[in-house]
């Protein structure tokens, strides 16, 4: 349909008939790009490469140190630097203005109230996950940041349409997973960037607080380790892959002969039982002949 008023029409009618068309497929594209069950949400992670914890390190990685966010998706580097101007325009109002013209290579006529606005989107849009969070905890700020649309255009349906938004989030179980290790929180983010702002002074401009200070230390740490080790969802824990020598101990190497039975054995595991326990996906397995073959011999080599 052509963007010209209908013969007939009143402005204001074809002004709102427009807008709600608009509406409509901002929401059709977000609705597109949500996952609805689990299969969904790890194709999303394949494609966005946010699925192994060594992808989940190098996209927050990303998302933390692109000063110049050459390697970020113009709508997410916008949004970022939108919420970096919220923390600087509580601080210096005029200087806020001044950098973000400079970031977005703007120029000098982008008003002071056209960012103002701007700014008003992004910080509706963080009221709006922070509803979410208590349904989909860290998820909802995945799926924001890295799979809705994010243009200006759509920030702003978000903002004037917020049930329509949240009810476009189906409600999943959520059990532990990597991703949860470093959640993609925009305050984390911001205050990672410029460390020059105290984490309080971020969450206070974009005026959020879900996730305080402690959980913020928490997620610098993991991101300082660099994603190394091996991520135990159970205890959401990243854990050493190997651990020290003990002095006086001589390590026990177990032979490449008993280690191909292993291998045999974990292919026969087989009449899997689910296990009740909250917060975790936990499966009980019926112990095969090869497993009492490996404990046997093992028992051999250990008393010999």
């Amino acid at each position: 349909m052509s963007g010209k008023q209908p013969p007939g029409t009143s402005y204001v009618q074809f002004t709102r008939d427009r807008l709600l068309r608009q509406r409509a497929a901002a929401f059709s594209k977000l609705n597109e790009s949500i996952p609805k069950n689990e299969n969904q949400w790890q194709e999303a992670r394949e494609v966005h490469r946010f699925a192994t914890p060594e992808d989940v390190h190098r996209t927050v990685l990303s998302l933390v140190q692109d000063g110049q966010g050459e390697f970020l998706p113009e709508d997410l580097r916008r949004l970022i630097y939108i919420a970096v101007c919220c923390v600087e325009h509580s601080e210096n109002e005029a200087e806020a203005y001044r950098k973000y013209r400079s970031r977005v290579h703007a120029k000098d006529d982008l008003g002071e109230l056209t960012i103002r606005n701007y700014m008003s989107l992004v910080r509706g849009l963080v009221a709006l996950t922070d509803e979410l969070y208590p349904r989909l905890q860290h998820r909802i700020f995945e799926v924001t940041l890295l799979y809705a649309p994010l243009t200006l255009g759509a920030l702003g349906h978000y903002k004037q349409a917020p049930d329509q938004f949240k009810s476009s989030f189906p409600t999943a179980a959520i059990a532990p997973e990597v991703q949860a290790s470093l959640p993609l929180y925009l305050p984390f983010i911001v205050a990672t960037r410029h460390p020059e702002h105290p984490y309080e002074t971020v969450c206070r401009a974009l005026g959020t607080n879900i996730l305080g200070k402690e959980e913020y230390f928490k997620f610098v740490s993991v991101l300082q380790r660099g994603g190394t080790g091996r991520y135990d969802p159970v205890r959401d824990q990243w854990l050493p892959v190997t651990i020290p020598n003990l002095a006086g101990f001589k390590p026990f190497e177990i032979p490449e002969s008993i280690q191909q039975i292993i291998a045999q054995a974990g292919k026969q595991q087989d009449d899997p039982v689910s296990q009740d326990i909250p917060g975790a996906i936990i499966f009980r397995f019926r112990w095969s002949r090869d497993h009492q073959k490996v404990v046997d011999r093992v028992i051999d080599i250990l008393v010999s």
